[in-house]
């Protein structure tokens, strides 16, 4: 009779884990675990006869009113006033009001949202025209670019810390009630260390996301994102206290309060984080509250099982056979929900099992996922090698055992701090911008003063740090090889008096037919910051030494860009918009062949001008040659520089620093008629 029922049972459970899924798959819509925009009103790229009274913005998660900005420009660069963030009328909207005489032109709308769901901002720009004729704006697009911040390592270490805390709290909540006769080993020491671990994590956890968003504490805890983070230090907070009180006696009652108020932290959790940005949200939630449960059962549970174990050692008394082989059931079911749960929550936030595999193998949260997966399997080996062979022997043999959990709480603490990584990661795969790819390297082509010879130098990869250079070096007239003796690079930063000049010696590469080198090539970490290099190549010939100036910039980083198209009056504006959320605003004024300025504005995360300390502008003409030109402040944030243009194809490189010493850089290209 009683294993008919333990079959039953078992039946049972199974099929209620099969029929979650099910369902949680039927109900789950595509997920976006960071506020993205989905539709404006204007449209990116619309032309209107007349002014619209408002702009209208929808995003994939609800957007917090008070934390999330809006900056609307003219062409000339002159900042519109708005009005005040508010509700839009769909869901998960903004709306902000524009004014009533607002001129003809083109305008370019920067917003950066925090999303209410996982407290997560995003930024983007679009552009749209009033009164403009078709072709003057670019690029057109349903869903234009966004960026996200990249994980703050203070908001990783919180969640790594907080997740220890309440899973260690739970696993000792319920093993001690269900497997070792209400008895927690070692509780005076072990149920405080997780309380504060848990509270430290949340206050880590608050003091990030104050920071990330650059607001204060009391502005983020008065605001709808913050309430959670309010929620998640009460809770975390009264698990502290009750696991200090249930470290102080034995009684069964304390001991359920640490447990109840941490799977009330847990309970927080999981309202929001990434399961809350599903539509709709409930099933994810639930999904997500229990794996934090059945982890906090199987994982947090093996800190006590060793605990008791080391103590049966010290001791000299033999391990409780009947209570090991009690938390390997109790595991093991749990073990089954994390998995069930696990592989719910994989295919909610790819949007659906189809979009599985390029969640996994186009995203950097897929990439952490299948590492988690591979430490939890091997977890559940561990568990296994446990339960087959350790378990077996621990009549007359504990030391196996005891082996194989201590490493199973090594592995442990990596899935923890993988779970710490993972909720800070974009699941979403990288949008598609209108902007092809940066080069793989970094170029700079120049000439001599005589013009007898000419080098084209090619830095891999070409950013600060070890790079790869190769200098190819040529006659002027005739463009082939020049026979040197030695080839060396003079290498001193722009704007940096403080740093030496650095030297570096390049050895011959491949050979022509008669006998000339074909390029020189050399290693080393030279270009040690990322900004503008003046760059000396000296080409020893005999007696006689040739030395060509170079300007040399390091790659920019990947950015996406808008483009509002002026008219016979006004320039063309790009707006560039870093991985890190703060903007560049670039145009060459009036854009053609002849005497031109060229204009430079930073603006910062939520959109206002963005103060430098320093601006470098190397003018790249038709013939590859580079010029850093003399840039001009007119404010804080805003620079011009004079360059004379000829017709052809331009780049201007500009590396900016801001007074917290951040470099901030893009790359425009320019066709001058």
């Amino acid at each position: 009779m009683t294993r008919t029922r333990h079959a039953a049972f078992h039946a049972w459970a199974v099929g209620v884990v099969l029929i979650t899924i099910a369902c949680v798959f039927a109900l789950v819509s595509p997920a976006s675990a960071h506020a993205g925009l989905e539709s404006s009103d204007p449209a990116a790229g619309e032309l209107l006869p007349s002014a619209p009274a408002t702009i209208e913005m929808s995003f994939t998660e609800p957007p917090d009113l008070e934390l999330s900005t809006v900056t609307v420009v003219e062409t000339n660069g002159a900042v519109v006033e708005i009005g005040p963030v508010e509700r839009g009328s769909a869901p998960r909207s903004l709306r902000v009001s524009l004014p009533a005489d607002l001129a003809d032109g083109v305008y370019t709308v920067s917003w950066r949202v925090v999303s209410t769901a996982d407290g997560h901002w995003t930024s983007g720009v679009f552009a749209f025209g009033v009164g403009v004729t078709a072709g003057t704006i670019e690029p057109s697009t349903d869903a234009p670019a966004s960026t996200t911040p990249p994980p703050s390592p203070l908001a990783v270490l919180g969640k790594v810390l907080l997740y220890a805390g309440l899973a260690v709290a739970v696993g000792a909540t319920v093993t001690g009630l269900v497997a070792f006769g209400g008895i927690v080993p070692a509780r005076r020491l072990l149920l405080p260390i997780a309380g504060a671990c848990a509270g430290l994590g949340a206050i880590a956890m608050t003091f990030a996301e104050g920071w990330l968003l650059d607001v204060s504490i009391g502005d983020l805890l008065g605001s709808d994102t913050g309430r959670s983070y309010l929620w998640l230090l009460a809770t975390t907070m009264t698990t502290l206290v009750a696991a200090v009180a249930a470290s102080r006696t034995t009684g069964r009652g304390r001991l359920l309060a640490t447990g109840v108020a941490a799977a009330a932290a847990m309970l927080v959790r999981a309202t929001s984080g990434h399961a809350a940005a599903l539509t709709p949200s409930l099933p994810s939630e639930i999904a997500q509250f229990v794996h934090f449960l059945a982890i906090g059962v199987w994982i947090g549970g093996l800190v006590p099982l060793f605990a008791l174990v080391l103590q049966r050692r010290r001791d000299g008394v033999a391990v409780p056979v009947d209570q090991i082989r009690t938390f390997s059931r109790l595991a093991g079911w749990a073990l089954l929900v994390v998995v069930a749960t696990g592989t719910v929550r994989t295919v909610g936030e790819a949007g659906g099992i189809g979009d599985v595999a390029a969640m996994l193998a186009e995203t950097s949260y897929g990439t952490t996922l299948i590492v988690k997966v591979v430490v939890a399997l091997l977890l559940i080996g561990l568990g296994a090698v446990n339960r087959r062979r350790s378990i077996p022997r621990l009549a007359t043999d504990a030391n196996l055992f005891r082996q194989v959990v201590a490493i199973e709480l090594v592995a442990a603490l990596g899935v923890l701090g993988l779970t710490g990584t993972l909720t800070s990661l974009n699941p979403d795969p990288p949008a598609d911008t209108s902007r092809p790819a940066q080069p793989v390297d970094a170029t700079a082509t120049g000439a001599d003063f005589a013009t007898t010879t000419r080098v084209t130098l090619t830095v891999t990869p070409g950013i600060a740090g070890p790079n790869t250079f190769r200098a190819r070096i040529v006659d002027y007239d005739e463009a082939t090889p020049i026979d040197a003796d030695e080839v060396t690079l003079l290498i001193a930063p722009i704007g940096r008096p403080e740093i030496e000049r650095a030297t570096l010696t390049l050895e011959p590469e491949g050979v022509a037919d008669d006998g000339v080198p074909t390029a020189w090539t050399g290693a080393g970490t030279q270009l040690s910051i990322a900004g503008a290099w003046d760059v000396v190549v000296q080409v020893r010939a005999g007696a006689r030494t040739t030395e060509v100036p170079l300007i040399l910039v390091t790659r920019a980083p990947p950015t996406t860009s808008v483009v509002a198209r002026g008219s016979d009056e006004l320039p063309d504006i790009e707006t560039f918009t870093l991985p890190t959320g703060e903007q560049l605003q670039l145009y060459l004024d009036p854009g053609t062949a002849g005497t031109n300025e060229f204009h430079v504005t930073a603006f910062d995360r939520q959109g206002r001008e963005l103060p430098l300390s320093g601006l470098i502008v190397v003018a790249v003409g038709p013939d590859g040659a580079a010029e850093a030109l003399d840039v001009t402040r007119l404010t804080p944030g805003h620079f011009a520089a004079p360059v004379e243009t000829d017709a052809g194809g331009w780049r201007f490189q500009v590396v900016a620093t801001t007074e917290g010493g951040t470099v901030l850089q893009a790359n425009q290209d320019q066709e001058i008629a």
